[in-house]
């Protein structure tokens, strides 16, 4: 078993070297307005975080929700953040001009440990992990393809576009390997189109228009012979052929489908409606909804199943719960709050850890828009289904993916286009487990 210490030590430093390589210098832009001092705005979670300036503690002229505000001198500066509970962070920023600085720390006692983070394209929708665990594909909802960026390092990232640059098509949204095949398939959103890769070179193998509108997720059978994508404008789900690559049949749903989960036996696909907070059961002997379970009202977004336990988790965006269910009977075991705007969940492969993305509060404006807080990352004890460890992520955390070897967790920040990449060894270690922690307990609202 790896030693927390040691991991940890690793990671810090890797962490350092990560940062400092993609943004080593923070630039408060061209100079504004006359004088030697400027505007620092700061946000940073957790919110209350004291600040040192070149070694010096300042306090901030105005506080307006999460966003500080400090009337600093012109020029490099050292920036300390530190708050109890919290890893202390140092950040350089040139201050030219009035800035504004988003920052978040890593809680001392999380068994989490932040490896890196890199920019990625516009808004990455969601993450996975090739099949060798040695590249990461980010599906990028406002470019026009994929990205693809190396687990060692996190860099070079590399642009894969699979839009002709003549259409303008953009919209790509859930990345998902099917292992067997070592490829990834990727659908768009914006065409109905599912477009194919192969992991060895990464090259394109076509694409298939599976003939619904808005296309987003993609679900695989246990034996990968066939492949689900719900169709969100249309409300229905494609069913393809994996090795043919070839269209089965649409089947038509009783509301707005997003995530979905197939049994390992083969016969039942859930389907999670948005639109009602319902899940359509779709009998795969003869392809119709032979049960709705009525979990509403709510929007029910992402679903992932556990046969060992014979029990299914869903997350709803509405009401920020996870409800866990038995696969024998449809009956709802339990249910618990996890965090603002739920998005994403992944099972660990042994079923013991839940990790569920919350995007937080959305700005009042617009949910396009960044809102007063960040988002949190929950790992959520499927036995006891209480949260016992979680972390800050940044703006709206979407995409969420475990690494083959269930050691990584890559997270995807939708509107800072923004990829976090953590190590979660530790979460399976029984000696960590048992040392004294300070309660994790449920994020904020």
């Amino acid at each position: 078993m790896t030693n927390p210490a040691a991991v940890g030590k690793k990671a810090l430093c890797l962490c350092a070297l990560l940062v400092g390589a993609a943004f080593p210098l923070f630039s408060g832009g061209p100079p504004g307005g006359a004088g030697e001092e400027v505007r620092l705005r700061l946000k940073v979670f957790p919110p209350g975080a004291a600040l040192c300036v070149d070694g010096r503690p300042v306090e901030p002229e105005r506080i307006q929700g999460a966003v500080s505000s400090y009337v600093l001198p012109r020029g490099a500066r050292v920036l300390r953040l530190q708050a109890p509970g919290y890893h202390p962070k140092t950040v350089r920023v040139d201050l030219t001009g009035d800035f504004l600085l988003e920052e978040r720390l890593e809680r001392s006692d999380s068994r989490m440990l932040l490896l890196g983070e890199t920019p990625t394209g516009r808004m990455p929708k969601s993450v996975a992990f090739s099949s060798d665990g040695k590249t990461i594909v980010i599906a990028l909802l406002a470019e026009r393809g994929v990205d693809l960026v190396p687990v060692e390092g996190l860099a070079p990232r590399r642009r894969l576009d699979l839009s002709p640059p003549e259409s303008g098509d953009r919209g790509y949204v859930e990345a998902a390997p099917v292992r067997g095949r070592r490829e990834i398939w990727v659908s768009q959103m914006d065409t109905g189109r599912v477009h194919f890769l192969r992991e060895d070179g990464w090259e394109p193998l076509g694409s298939l228009d599976v003939q619904g509108r808005w296309s987003k997720v993609i679900a695989l059978s246990a034996d990968e012979t066939l492949a689900f994508v719900s169709n969100w404008l249309s409300r229905d789900v494609s069913v393809v052929d994996v090795a043919r690559r070839r269209l089965l049949r649409v089947v038509p749903v009783s509301g707005i489908p997003r995530g979905m989960a197939a049994t390992a036996d083969g016969r039942f696909l859930y389907v999670c409606l948005f639109d009602t907070g319902d899940i359509d059961k779709i009998d795969l002997t003869d392809f119709r909804v032979t049960k709705t379970l009525r979990l509403g009202p709510g929007a029910k977004r992402h679903i992932v199943l556990d046969e060992g336990r014979g029990r299914g988790y869903v997350g709803d965006m509405a009401t920020g719960r996870v409800t866990c269910f038995s696969l024998e009977d449809d009956r709802v075991l339990s249910s618990l709050w996890a965090g603002s705007n739920l998005n994403t969940l992944v099972l660990s492969g042994d079923g013991r850890f839940l990790f569920a993305s919350s995007r937080g509060r959305n700005n009042p404006e617009s949910y396009t828009e960044k809102g007063p807080e960040f988002g949190k990352v929950s790992v959520i004890d499927t036995q006891s289904m209480t949260i016992v460890d979680w972390l800050w992520a940044r703006n709206q955390p979407t995409g969420l993916a475990l690494s083959p070897d269930g050691r990584l967790l890559a997270v995807t920040d939708f509107l800072d286009d923004n990829l976090e990449l953590y190590d979660i060894s530790a979460l399976g270690d029984e000696e960590a487990v048992a040392m004294p922690r300070r309660q994790a307990g449920p994020p904020g609202p």
